[in-house]
Order: structure tokens, then sequence, then C-alpha cells
């Protein structure tokens, strides 16, 4: 029996985790949007754990196929040649024997190692909740005339700043709620500008 992990099928699972390292790296900006969804169409037509280590071994969190040492080589092992005789030990290996004469069975072989023994999914930064409420209000106001176009403003800043200090996620959502939110104002500054001109001009 083999014990080439390269050549072992993969799961279901093993294909998620896969897929998870990749999107953590897209979050992180190692890929971008082209390789990431070329990388993962790749992973989900995936067969064997050499396949997915092919996709992922360049990526921070990937396969460990085998406990991984302090990084120091290793002394090889002094092997003896079976030719060379060594005293007390017979050259011809004994099998151990059940009463009547037969011979007890080989043990099974060992399983093969687990590729992800020691997978450790990447953590994923959560969208700062600021920078919702931001493009929540920033399409609010849209529709009410720009009404919520100031509470798009400040928390769109407010969420960017937290975004600044915790390494969160969200700053797509934040910049959007700004930009918005200062377009409604702008409208509504020019709407009261006119209002006022053609008032005055009656």
């Amino acid at each position: 029996m083999s014990t080439d992990w390269h050549s072992m099928r993969a799961s279901d699972a093993d294909r998620e985790r896969a897929a998870d390292v990749l999107k953590a790296a897209l979050a992180e900006g190692r890929l971008d949007w082209n390789e990431h969804r070329e990388r993962v169409d790749a992973v989900m037509e995936a067969r064997t754990y050499g396949e997915l280590q092919e996709l992922i071994s360049d990526l921070p969190v990937g396969p460990t196929p085998f406990p991984v040492g302090n990084g120091q080589p290793q002394e090889p092992t002094q092997v003896i040649p079976p030719t060379m005789p060594v005293p007390g030990i017979s050259s011809t290996p004994r099998h151990p024997s059940l009463p009547g004469g037969s011979r007890v069975p080989p043990p099974p072989p060992a399983p093969l190692a687990n590729p992800w023994a020691n997978y450790a999914p990447a953590p994923v930064r959560a969208t700062e909740p600021l920078a919702k409420v931001s493009i929540a209000c920033a399409v609010l106001g849209l529709c009410t005339s720009g009404m919520s176009a100031v509470p798009a403003v400040v928390t769109g800043h407010l969420a960017l700043a937290r975004i600044r200090r915790t390494n969160g996620d969200g700053i797509g959502l934040a910049v959007t709620g700004l930009v918005l939110g200062y377009l409604e104002l702008a409208f509504v500054a020019l709407w009261f500008v006119l209002a006022v001109l053609f008032g005055f001009g009656r």
C-alpha cells in the first residue's frame, strides 16, 4: 500500500478548507479577484491532496502533510545492510507462529498521515458595524432627499477610524457611505441655494 499522501483522494471538507485559505488570502490582499476566482474553481475540481497543495502552497496557511520539526537538519539514520552479519542476530527474519504451525498474519499497514491534521483556519476579519450603518444611511438618504446624509458621513468617518485602529474589514462600505453622504449634502445645499435665489427673484 502506497504512503504517498499526494495521491490521496481529497474530500469535500478538504476542498472547503482550501477555499477558506484562498478567501483569507483575498481578504489580506495576497490574491486579486481574478486569481482568487481561478484558484477556487481549480480547488473545487481538485481530486487529490497534491492538487490542493499546488494551489495554496504559496500562501501562509496550507496543508501540513507531516509534523514539521524545528528546522534543523537531522542526521541520517545508519542502516545496516541486510547482507552484513550481526553477531547474535539471525539474517533470516522469523515470523511468529500459532500452535499447530500456522503463521500469525502480518499487521495491517499504518494509515496514511492526514495532510490537514495540523490545519488551522486563517482568521477572518470582522466587518465594522459602523461601516454598515454608514452605507445604510446613505442609501436611505437617496429615498429621503438627503435627510440621513449627515449620519452617513459621521458614521463613515467613525468607521474608518475604528478600522485603522482594529485592522478590521469594511473600508469599501465606509467609503461608499461617505461619498454618497457628501453627494447628498451637496445636492441639498444646491437645492437650498436655488430655492433662495428663485424665492428672492419673485
